[in-house]
């Protein structure tokens, strides 16, 4: 039998959990609205043509925002990845093809992952980087050989990467 402490102890615990739900829903709304701005004021900057690099970092930013599997959060990337590119930072851009190319591995989206991989092996060999090129692409082919892909997808895969001399 609970002593009256523990009922009370009992009741607060549910109180608790009744107050906390609302205020965590409320929390990534407010969240989710902050990574909008945030890209709102990316997308502002690309439009204006004032600030790549600001840009890029913007979407970053936005990106490590995200929840695991959002497939926002890869777009968000391979925009910084691109933007970094035209910057003239290529390490950085190579990071963000990267890192997108692990959070759509993450949430199963093997031709997306394909693609940034491939996308990074190819800025890295643009920056002189062979090591790491070679690399990627070993990745970027991996996953293109994945029974999870039909032959239509791999033939699409393989004919980019011909167009883009990354083979």
């Amino acid at each position: 039998m609970k002593s009256t402490t523990g009922w009370i102890r009992a009741g607060l615990a549910v109180l608790a959990l009744t107050v906390a739900a609302p205020v965590a829903a409320q929390d990534r709304e407010t969240t989710l609205d902050q990574i909008q701005e945030i890209e709102a004021t990316a997308i502002e900057h690309l439009q204006a043509g004032d600030n790549w690099g600001r840009a890029a970092t913007l979407f970053r930013r936005a990106a490590g925002m995200r929840p695991e599997g959002d497939p926002t959060a890869v777009r968000d990337l391979l925009r910084a990845g691109r933007l970094a590119f035209y910057e003239g930072n290529e390490r950085q851009a190579v990071r963000d093809f990267e890192s997108a190319g692990e959070r759509a591995l993450a949430r199963g989206d093997v031709i997306a992952a394909a693609n940034a991989f491939a996308d990074a092996a190819w800025v890295a060999r643009a920056n002189r980087d062979g090591a790491k090129a070679a690399s990627l692409l070993a990745r970027a082919r991996l996953l293109a050989g994945s029974p999870l892909l039909g032959n239509d997808a791999r033939e699409r895969l393989s004919a980019r990467w011909e167009v883009a001399g990354i083979q």
